[in-house]
């Protein structure tokens, strides 16, 4: 049973849907589905168990294809390469499951993987080597009074779209955060942005003092476009206090 349990997770792993929408990275960086078995005669509870939890494995594994790695690039296309898609097919089997039973038999499964965390995680697949990181970019008015501990960006109401590797421009197109101003193992570990649906709870990753700015738009469904103004500020902030460099930095969705 095991290994028939393996071989459909396997293949659920390469089994994209062209409507499955595209995969949303919650919170701090996991991806959570949910599934039900409805109770079905004949069957026993141990097996209406097992076949929930390979429905919950078949959706994550179809929302993982749909991942936004960057704004060009989603999950489906990096697991083109024999290499990748074993690695994550690997890591899928990975994923914590949680079954419950409700009073009328049927199984609710519900699936999460943490795509950030070190060797064993979705962003050590995918994120590059980047061992020539370039500084950040220098603001052009260099004091700043306040000790910001992190950055807030509101594009709430902007239809954002989640990912690996999202970008800030500044309005006038200066690429203000990007992957390479980075340490490739800070992204692996903890993800380059977390993502929130409030202004008031899901930010503890910019801190008690926190930078905050209104997004102008988005670009590419991820990146996130700042006026010319507000991107000195971050650039001002992050000479003072690396909060861009020690990626502490959340989007309100």
């Amino acid at each position: 049973m095991k290994k028939k349990f393996l071989g459909i997770l396997a293949a659920g792993i390469f089994l994209f849907v062209s409507l499955v929408s595209a995969a949303e990275i919650q919170g701090n960086g996991y991806i959570e589905v949910e599934e039900i078995q409805y109770y079905i005669q004949g069957k026993s509870l141990n097996d209406l168990k097992r076949m929930a939890e390979m429905r919950a494995y078949r959706k994550l594994a179809e929302e993982l294809g749909e991942l936004h790695i960057s704004s060009n690039t989603v999950m489906k296309n990096e697991m083109l390469d024999d290499e990748i898609k074993v690695a994550v097919e690997k890591t899928v089997r990975g994923a914590k499951v949680t079954t419950i039973r409700d009073a009328e038999n049927n199984f609710i499964a519900k699936c999460r993987l943490n795509l950030f965390g070190g060797q064993n995680s979705i962003a050590n697949i995918v994120v590059p080597q980047n061992e020539n990181s370039v500084p950040f970019p220098k603001p052009i008015v260099m004091n700043i009074d306040a000790n910001y501990t992190g950055l807030i960006i509101d594009c709430s109401g902007q239809n954002l779209s989640t990912a690996v590797l999202p970008k800030i421009f500044s309005e006038s197109g200066e690429e203000i955060y990007a992957f390479k101003y980075l340490d490739r193992n800070m992204v692996v570990n903890r993800g380059m942005v977390a993502y929130s649906d409030s202004a008031t709870s899901g930010v503890q990753r910019a801190g008690s003092n926190p930078l905050t700015v209104q997004a102008m738009f988005i670009q590419n469904d991820c990146d996130v476009i700042v006026s010319d103004d507000d991107a000195q500020k971050i650039l001002a902030a992050n000479q003072k206090s690396n909060i861009l460099k020690n990626c502490m930095v959340v989007f309100i969705k």
